[in-house]
């Protein structure tokens, strides 16, 4: 279920044509059926237009989730009715995971799809967003974006706390310039989080489904490097073709670290898809094995979600629409000796 502020930012890279497809983002598509959030307690928030160029919200939650947000665009910005369904099935391509804190904070891993190649290249220029949200606890949740040109875009986010004793009082920059072509996309980045500094790349072979790129990143508080390398093969189904099967399969290793990560998902038929993940580590020899599914009910504003892993235990997700208003229910438990349970309810009107 998204967020308002995080349709609203979805909503605005899709406004100024902005397609992203980067190294980042390899995992978006298993990460949605398998790593999604669960809700903890109870929250309600509250979003609203005050005006075509600024947006507003307000969160209230037990416990302790309290939050009150602003989003400004410097041209109007246009937000038909949310529906729960356009969430679902795999995506043809995403925004980047921006790492940006705190509960009911935008989570910036969204897709977004352009209508046309040709419109990314009539996109104009000069466009950006403001965002800042303020917390209960008085930390501050902020982001930046500008277009620079129909090619690059940058994005500067964090978080700040005035208290330095509070639980979450932890403060971090996170800056990246991103350039995406029909063919290539970059990443230059830098987070103040152990100051560490990432030069990523993603090539999308041309006439074929599959794509490769790398990482190279440097920890200046630890004085060390890295190195990712990846690939991704997509099948989208074609629009003559319905029954034809959308799948997506990715491959992700870190050498250094000794990581491998594989990961499949697929559309098994028009309103059921799943996705499995397999993560290994040669050096300790610790393996997690994750299987997710979503279900889309037909007739039916709903979306069911449930994932099993060895590591994580066992998750499920509910999540409905009554015209407009939005809510999630769910529930997480361990399979451990002292399981770390959790439910929660979310509901959101807009």
């Amino acid at each position: 279920m998204l967020d308002f502020m995080e349709y609203c930012l979805r909503r605005y890279y899709y406004s100024i044509n902005w397609r992203e497809d980067q190294y980042s983002t390899l995992l978006t598509d298993s990460r949605r059926l398998l790593d999604f959030a669960v809700p903890h307690g109870f929250s309600i928030t509250l979003g609203k237009t005050i005006s075509p160029v600024l947006k507003g919200t307000y969160t209230l939650g037990i416990p302790n989730i309290r939050s009150v947000g602003f989003l400004f665009t410097s041209a109007p910005l246009d937000l038909p009715p949310m529906h729960l369904k356009d969430e679902g099935g795999l995506t043809p391509s995403c925004v980047d995971d921006l790492k940006v804190y705190g509960k009911a904070g935008i989570n910036c891993s969204i897709p977004v799809v352009p209508s046309t190649h040709e419109a990314i290249k009539s996109s104009d220029t000069g466009n950006y967003l403001v965002y800042g949200r303020l917390f209960e606890d008085l930390r501050l949740e902020a982001l930046y974006s500008k277009s620079l040109s129909r090619n690059t875009l940058i994005v500067a986010s964090g978080v700040n706390s005035w208290k330095p004793r509070a639980p979450n009082s932890s403060s971090s920059v996170n800056t990246q310039l991103l350039y995406s072509s029909l063919s290539y996309s970059s990443e230059l980045s830098y987070s103040s989080d152990d100051h560490v500094i990432g030069l990523s790349g993603l090539y999308r072979f041309s006439g074929s489904n599959w794509s490769a790129g790398s990482e190279v990143y440097y920890t200046a508080k630890e004085r060390s490097g890295g190195l990712s390398l990846g690939a991704r093969y997509k099948n989208p189904s074609k629009h003559d073709a319905p029954a034809e099967p959308k799948t997506v399969l990715t491959f992700l290793a870190n050498p250094m670290m000794g990581h491998v990560s594989a990961s499949y998902a697929t559309t098994i038929r028009k309103n059921l898809t799943m996705a499995t993940r397999y993560d290994f580590n040669v050096y300790s020899y610790e393996a997690d094995l994750v299987l997710g599914v979503e279900y889309a009910p037909p007739e039916k504003e709903q979306l069911v979600k449930a994932r099993v892993s060895l590591s994580e235990g066992l998750a499920l997700k509910l999540e409905g629409q009554y015209k407009r208003a939005l809510f999630s229910i769910g529930l997480m438990t361990q399979f451990v000796h002292n399981p770390r349970r959790s439910i929660g309810i979310e509901l959101q009107i807009s």
